[in-house]
């Protein structure tokens, strides 16, 4: 899957920054800057005109200068992170105050990162470059989680008894959350978590969901839907908070509720917030019963010692009260223990790498040395690591070299790269940018300028493997969903692989044949939004249910949309059901104007349509007749004819070689 895990803007949006500054000439000088390296510039002159642009612009970066009249810097800075809207927007600050005080009050303010002035052009741009690329990141993790939310979503949808469950136990969630006066961080992780906490019912047959009068080995089945689910989640950092609402939510206080049986304050207590949520709705909607009367009995049951007590008469507070007051005894999130990122640092100088060690295991991180290149590249070998920070002057081998080979090896071509020099030159830093350098910082080094820069490259690093993680994730939650009819089971992959194998076929580049097979997997996703009754009714679909149904494409394009790195499938997710004639749908594309590739994959499906079980044909095809039938219906303006002979050949009289052709698709930890 690392085919789609490149970012990249859509194509033809650029990025824009807010350049902050009361000196006219400086302000100049940084929007030429802005403007070379292909950035769309707004300009604001003080603290309060940036306060007031950013909402209306929503930057990609604000570069924000302290020292100004009106409102200065810090507060300015203060003011936009402490916003809902200004809170993801990172913010370089630039600053002619050289004392450790002041680069400090700037990341207490909020700020990401921080430059000296006067302003050296190379690390202005590489600072710029990480910070955005750190926010639209961060942004395709958001349209990442989302996603994932919708087809959790869609799959209580699919029985009519569930639908809306889990909105409605965030809404309760975030009600009692506002109570005990958490944070907005929690808040947010609380009502993500409750959005996501039956996400391992997706493991659980469909026929056990929502049963009533269940077997004690059926119900055994049914309770392991918190592992499951966490057990999704867990490999995805970004996800990690929400993973001990998903796998506790069904403790109790007492100690005797699943999957592990712990109890009182061992229950986290984001897990018992969603936990009393998805209780009420279970009474108040399931059951049928008043809201009044569920409160009744939830506090019965906590009495009973199912949950805190005083946690369910707060939840009682909070659904009652119009505007929920917060209580005086607020209570918060525990503090979640971060793991030690773990550090190389190549130079040959045994007093810089001391250096390096004491500050940094000082900080938290774990520390590895080396004296040159040769013996880093050696050690890379031997265990893998976060952050390098590799000093370009060594000898036996030195930083260029060392950088080329990192950056040439599949294994290290995205490992962060701090390049340390004593050198000012600006071209042997541009040369370490363009050799694939992520960052540069100048010796002798400052202890807070070392520690911001790794924690910058960290989380580009992280987003970067949850990005790709959360994708898979995306497409095997759909492949899951799609196997709980028995009569789709396996469509889309076979589908995937098959149109890859016809791309390879008709001579498009490996790259594209790799999109093409994403855009197989996930080309039906739409259809979770649709009802099973009309997918598998055996009859004549209604003009209703017809047009229930054909929608699945736009709304299979919708879905995916938000993900930036998925741009390039949309066009066969949306268009995959057009015919060559112009009678298809949605949009009615004739001939050549349908993409090369949607031809293509439309073939493919329609071939594995033909020679699967379907609920509207008695039997499957057998090869010769589905082929035979593609050939006809080419030949009658369905399908284009010269791509339908290709792929007559290709398949030739036996049929696709599975075993030859299946590649590996994203499973779940079920």
């Amino acid at each position: 899957m690392s085919t789609i895990a490149e970012t990249a803007n859509v194509a033809g949006e650029r990025d824009l920054v807010l350049a902050v500054d009361d000196n006219d000439q400086n302000l100049q000088l940084l929007e030429e800057y802005l403007w070379g390296w292909g950035y769309d510039v707004v300009v604001a002159r003080d603290g309060r005109e940036a306060v007031q642009l950013y909402p209306k612009h929503n930057p990609s970066i604000i570069v924000l200068d302290v020292m100004m009249p009106v409102m200065d810097g810090y507060e300015a800075c203060s003011i936009i992170k402490g916003s809902p809207g200004g809170r993801t927007i990172p913010i370089l600050m630039l600053t002619a105050l050289t004392g450790t005080d002041d680069k400090i009050r700037a990341l207490e303010c909020g700020a990401d990162d921080f430059l000296n002035k006067p302003i050296n052009r190379e690390e202005l741009r590489t600072r710029i470059r990480s910070l955005i690329k750190i926010r639209n990141l961060r942004k395709e993790l958001d349209s990442s989680e989302n996603i994932i939310m919708t087809l959790t979503s869609a799959l209580e949808n699919k029985d009519p008894r569930t639908g809306g469950h889990v909105h409605r136990v965030a809404s309760y969630a975030s009600r009692l959350a506002d109570k005990l006066g958490m944070t907005p961080e929690e808040r947010e992780t609380i009502i993500k978590g409750a959005m996501l906490h039956d996400l391992g019912k997706i493991g659980v047959p469909d026929h056990l969901l929502g049963k009533r009068d269940m077997t004690e080995e059926e119900q055994a089945i049914v309770n392991r839907h918190p592992v499951m689910g966490a057990s999704i989640l867990e490999p995805m950092r970004t996800f990690r908070a929400f993973v001990p609402i998903v796998r506790w939510h069904h403790e109790r206080f007492d100690g005797k509720g699943f999957p592990d049986g712990i109890g009182g304050s061992a229950i986290p207590l984001e897990a018992q917030v969603v936990g009393i949520a998805n209780r009420f709705d279970k009474i108040h909607h399931d059951e049928g019963v008043s809201e009044h009367d569920a409160l009744d009995q939830l506090e019965r049951e906590a009495s009973g010692g199912a949950f805190d007590r005083e946690l369910t008469k707060l939840f009682r507070s909070a659904l009652q009260e119009e505007s929920v007051t917060v209580t005086t005894s607020s209570r918060h999130m525990r503090a979640r223990t971060p793991v030690a990122p773990s550090v190389l640092c190549v130079d040959d100088n045994r007093l810089n790498r001391d250096l390096m060690t004491t500050t940094l295991t000082e900080a938290g991180f774990e520390v590895t040395t080396a004296e040159n290149g040769s013996q880093a590249i050696e050690i890379l070998k031997q265990k893998s690591l976060d952050v390098v920070l590799l000093d370009l002057v060594m000898p036996v081998q030195d930083g260029s070299a060392t950088l080329q080979m990192l950056r040439s090896d599949p294994r290290w071509e995205f490992l962060p790269v701090i390049v340390l020099t004593s050198h000012r030159n600006s071209q042997m830093r541009q040369d370490a940018i363009v050799a694939g350098a992520d960052d540069f910082i100048n010796y002798p080094l400052n202890r807070l300028e070392l520690l911001t820069r790794i924690k910058s490259l960290l989380r580009i690093r992280d987003y970067h493997a949850d990005l790709e993680q959360t994708q898979n994730v995306i497409c095997a939650l759909a492949l899951a969903l799609e196997a709980k009819d028995r009569y789709t089971r396996g469509h889309s992959q076979r589908v995937g692989d098959l149109a890859r194998t016809f791309a390879i076929h008709l001579g498009l580049p490996i790259e594209n044949a790799e999109r093409i097979r994403i855009a197989g997997l996930l080309h039906d996703i739409g259809k979770i939004a649709v009802p099973e009754a009309l997918l598998n009714k055996q009859g004549p679909l209604t003009r209703d249910e017809f047009m229930r149904v054909i929608d699945h494409p736009v709304i299979g394009e919708e879905m995916v949309r938000p993900l930036m790195t998925l741009t390039q499938v949309l066009s066969l997710i949306r268009h995959h059901h057009e015919r060559y004639d112009g009678r298809g749908y949605p949009d009615g594309l004739r001939g050549d104007t349908i993409p090369y590739e949607v031809r293509l994959l439309s073939i493919v499906d329609a071939y594995d349509a033909l020679t699967s079980h379907r609920s509207y044909r008695p039997a499957p095809l057998t090869h010769e007749a589905a082929v035979a039938t593609l050939l006809r219906e080419a030949a009658g303006g369905k399908w284009d004819p010269v791509m339908v002979e290709s792929f007559s050949t290709m398949l030739g009289d036996t049929g696709p070689d599975w075993a030859a052709i299946t590649q590996p698709v994203p499973m779940l930890n079920l």
